[in-house]
């Protein structure tokens, strides 16, 4: 029995404290990173683990007194389980400057993603054709049983610009259709790169598509939000704060369209692309140096044509009085995009008096929201349905 008890409050332990502790220490290469996401976003399990070997330690103690073991599996066990709890505390008082309550049924049923079976509950169609290749997109519609509301939401997926698919967060996008909008998932050119110019073009054709194809999908074409992740969010700022600046033109548009929308929403976006260069952050999890230069076709430093680049492609240089209003979503664990970029954005908008709103996630990795029923995304769930329907009115 003593031989069993110290096993397991050793083992216990041991595995609760390897995997905390990424929560809160950079990871040293990427697939570390991916388990961060992970532990961070199901943390209170680890947290249930450290308890069971702290618990275990004590009834060894209780029985076996003469023993010593106990003590280091204790102090693992505790100091795992305090780490488990850092996401919890940190989002409380957020929670609470939006009167949101935290369901802990809906964070343990966050599990449930990795089981259940991708359902295609979305129409895919062609908007463009660029490169030989279809772009294409799904269509989200409102649940029968709820009224379309005649607004939309342009979902624009991720991937440092060269990789990552559309519908890769299929769960947000049900959950946006079950409040009434209409959702669009689109595609974007991925290569070849530099693709800086093709890529935001895409995702002003996408916009033009959806408008002209408005009535077929019972929705307002003066109603549109973009909303973007990482890579698409920095595409979802740009394509929205420059809807018609000819040096980033549509890739389809005829002449008379336009690619104006109500709003802009982006999750955890690099903003300013110079200093984003200049302060890269984990290059053990990502070079994001290189990303940069491959989307821009090479350092800003090398000549002044390429840092002219950086600047047209960078969302803080883009803000005018003409800006849509706006929502900046970041983790402040984010080892792929500095959160800085979201407060060097916030700081122009303010300047520039655009209504916008941040939202910083002090616990959250990049990727956080893959969780659809965490803290995170329990807290910008609230903020993202309040910015819709504000953004989204008919009289506005």
């Amino acid at each position: 029995m003593k031989r069993l008890l110290n096993f397991l409050s050793i083992t216990l332990s041991l595995i609760a404290l390897l995997s905390a502790v990424w929560i809160i220490i950079p990871a040293p290469a990427y697939e570390l990173w991916l388990f961060a996401v992970v532990a961070s976003e199901w943390s209170l399990w680890l947290g249930a683990i450290a308890l069971t070997g702290a618990v275990c330690s004590l009834l060894v103690r209780a029985l076996y007194p003469n023993g010593k073991l106990w003590i280091a599996s204790l102090v693992m066990g505790g100091v795992a389980f305090v780490i488990a709890l850092f996401p919890l505390a940190s989002v409380i008082n957020l929670a609470g400057e939006d009167d949101v309550s935290l369901s802990t049924k809906n964070y343990f049923a966050g599990l449930n993603i990795f089981s259940e079976k991708k359902t295609n509950n979305f129409t895919t169609y062609t908007f463009a054709q660029a490169d030989g290749k279809d772009l294409q997109l799904d269509v989200y519609l409102p649940a029968e049983n709820k009224i379309n509301n005649g607004a939309s939401v342009i979902v624009v997926h991720g991937g440092s610009w060269g990789a990552g698919k559309r519908s890769d967060f299929p769960h947000w996008n049900n959950w946006l259709a079950a409040q009434g909008f209409t959702v669009f998932d689109v595609d974007y050119r991925l290569t070849p790169q530099p693709n800086y110019l093709t890529a935001t073009g895409d995702v002003k054709c996408a916009v033009c598509w959806i408008k002209q194809h408005a009535s077929e999908f019972k929705i307002s074409p003066e109603r549109i939000v973009l909303l973007g992740r990482s890579a698409g969010g920095h595409l979802a700022l740009l394509a929205a704060y420059t809807a018609d600046d000819q040096r980033l033109p549509s890739s389809c548009a005829e002449k008379g369209q336009n690619a104006d929308v109500r709003g802009v929403i982006s999750f955890y976006a690099p903003t300013d692309l110079i200093w984003s260069y200049d302060n890269p952050a984990n290059q053990r999890v990502i070079n994001g140096q290189e990303t940069l230069a491959k989307f821009l076709g090479g350092s800003p430093h090398e000549s002044n044509e390429i840092r002219e680049r950086f600047t047209l492609a960078s969302p803080v240089a883009r803000v005018s009085a003409k800006t849509p209003p706006t929502l900046l979503i970041h983790g402040g664990q984010d080892q792929l995009v500095r959160p800085e970029n979201m407060v060097r954005l916030a700081d122009r908008l303010n300047k520039a008096n655009v209504t916008h709103k941040t939202i910083y996630v002090r616990y959250a990795q990049h990727g956080f929201d893959y969780n659809f029923n965490g803290w995170g995304a329990q807290i910008i769930k609230f903020a993202i349905l309040t910015f819709l329907l504000e953004n989204t009115k008919m009289n506005k």
